[in-house]
């Protein structure tokens, strides 16, 4: 079915008014800068890769040394419930650049090698959006994405994504040489993990000059969701070096920005394409698969450093963009909204909800997914729930699932392996009461209202985007 044609006719009027909001909003944004009117053309989007949100020093972590994500968040917004709608690198990456979640844009899995998948033909990338508008378009690290036609893309060096300085040296000369508005993405190879065997995470060797930070595995945190072992505290212990080793990338593209003048043109948002690679995180819809650091600097703020409680997905990503950029476009219907408006409202109305979507993270791991997650509880859909839940490529042959497949350990965290591997069809959660998602409360009757009005409300979402796996299941329909 073709998406464009069934929605153009019946959305158009309904489009024409969002696009005319878009450029009122931008306008109005503009003119309320300082009194003064602040040309807003520039976007650097910043985005590591397999992080979770609490492992910033902004966020809360005490011990991981992030000062120019700190910073940014000192300068700018940062949100406290922000999600990645697939904790898959590949298909993150297609719902960031499309503002379309996975079911509708069509990259399901990931594009490389045998996997080999790749948004649909009539889905338009906000790159090719953005070069209708007269930008200048790079990628600069870890695209991950497919068909690159798709992603008209003017600057994309041969820089490694894992060496900060080349990435960074590359980034200064685009903002340097840009004559136009520019879209720069900047893509982290760091935190993914360096190897699927050892520990894992690290850096082994000082890099152009950039001498890493060094942790102690003692001293880190083992979070909830895992085994408190000493194979997973070395690995968080090197995870740190890397996230550190990217917030100097960071904060190297921040520097580059303000030595050629746009600094006060200049939107940036810095996030990560999804939680960490740990079993329990990646390829997931628990908390420490989708739940990312989100911080966006803005020119013009005048509430600076405040924490916004906004539930934001990865859909807002392309919306923002296109509304800090009074880019129009009315194609079809985007998932998601810009959170300009509400930047600096830290308790903004209407944003109680994030709707999620998962489908595989390899050809080897499908394993589909729908949440609605709200503020107090989260209901998460698994499809083909019959399943045992198979493990993605990056995770399974880690050291922490090595032990617990010889059986050296019988629990992910407070979870129990057993529960890991076979999920029943409707996982519902408290939140507020158990933020590590153990208690399972859709067979309990007190927790049946909450229940029918989850599923409803994901059902409506769900149809009104034409989710094709509606077609054959259905979150009430058991046996499937």
């Amino acid at each position: 079915m073709n998406y464009r044609n069934t929605h153009h006719l019946a959305a158009g009027s309904f489009r024409r008014k969002v696009a005319t909001v878009l450029f009122v909003v931008s306008a109005t944004v503009l003119s309320s800068f300082n009194g003064a009117a602040v040309a807003a053309k520039n976007v650097v989007l910043m985005i590591s890769d397999n992080q979770t949100w609490f492992d910033v020093g902004c966020y809360g972590n005490t011990v991981v040394q992030t000062p120019n994500i700190d910073r940014m968040a000192a300068e700018g917004v940062k949100f406290e419930s922000a999600f990645a709608t697939t904790a898959s690198c590949g298909p993150s990456r297609a719902v960031i650049y499309s503002g379309l979640l996975t079911h509708r844009n069509g990259q399901y899995a990931h594009p490389h090698r045998e996997h080999n998948q790749e948004i649909r033909p009539d889905v338009t990338t906000v790159f090719s959006m953005l070069k209708d508008n007269g930008y200048r378009t790079a990628l600069i690290g870890k695209d991950h994405v497919r068909p690159l036609e798709k992603y008209p893309i003017d600057f994309k060096p041969k820089a490694r994504s894992r060496n900060v300085i080349d990435m960074t040296t590359a980034a200064d000369r685009f903002i340097a040489e840009s004559e136009k508005p520019f879209f720069l993405v900047m893509s982290f190879g760091d935190p993914h993990p360096v190897s699927i065997d050892g520990k894992g995470w690290g850096i082994p060797a000082p890099q152009n000059g950039y001498t890493p930070v060094q942790y102690d595995p003692q001293d880190v945190r083992t979070p909830a969701f895992l085994p408190d072992t000493v194979e997973v505290r070395e690995g968080i212990a090197g995870y740190y070096q890397q996230i550190t080793r990217m917030d100097f990338g960071v904060g190297r593209v921040l520097e580059s920005l303000e030595q050629h003048g746009h600094k006060d043109d200049t939107l940036v948002i810095f996030t990560a394409d999804h939680g960490t690679s740990e079993p329990g995180a990646m390829g997931t819809h628990y908390e420490p698969g989708v739940r990312v650091p989100f911080v966006v600097s803005r020119p013009g703020l005048k509430r600076k450093g405040i924490t916004n409680s906004a539930l934001v997905a990865f859909t807002d990503i392309t919306p923002t963009i296109l509304d800090w950029t009074a880019t129009q476009f009315d194609d079809y219907r985007l998932h998601g909204r810009s959170i300009l408006p509400i930047l600096e409202t830290p308790q903004p109305e209407g944003w109680d909800h994030a709707l999620l979507s998962h489908v595989a993270h390899d050809v080897f791991a499908y394993y589909p997914m729908r949440t609605l997650r709200g503020r107090r509880y989260k209901l998460i859909w698994n499809v083909t729930y019959r399943s045992e839940y198979p493990l993605p490529i990056d995770t399974v042959q880690r050291r922490t699932w090595v032990n617990a497949r010889n059986g050296k350990i019988q629990m992910l965290g407070t979870r129990s392996i057993e529960a890991f591997l076979h999920r029943p069809q409707l996982e519902l959660y408290d939140l507020q009461n158990d933020p590590w998602e153990v208690n399972n409360l859709s067979d309990k009757p007190a927790f049946s209202r909450v229940l029918d009005e989850s599923v409803a409300e994901l059902v409506k979402r769900l149809e009104a985007q034409q989710d094709p796996w509606l077609r054959s299941y259905h979150p009430l329909k058991a046996g499937q």
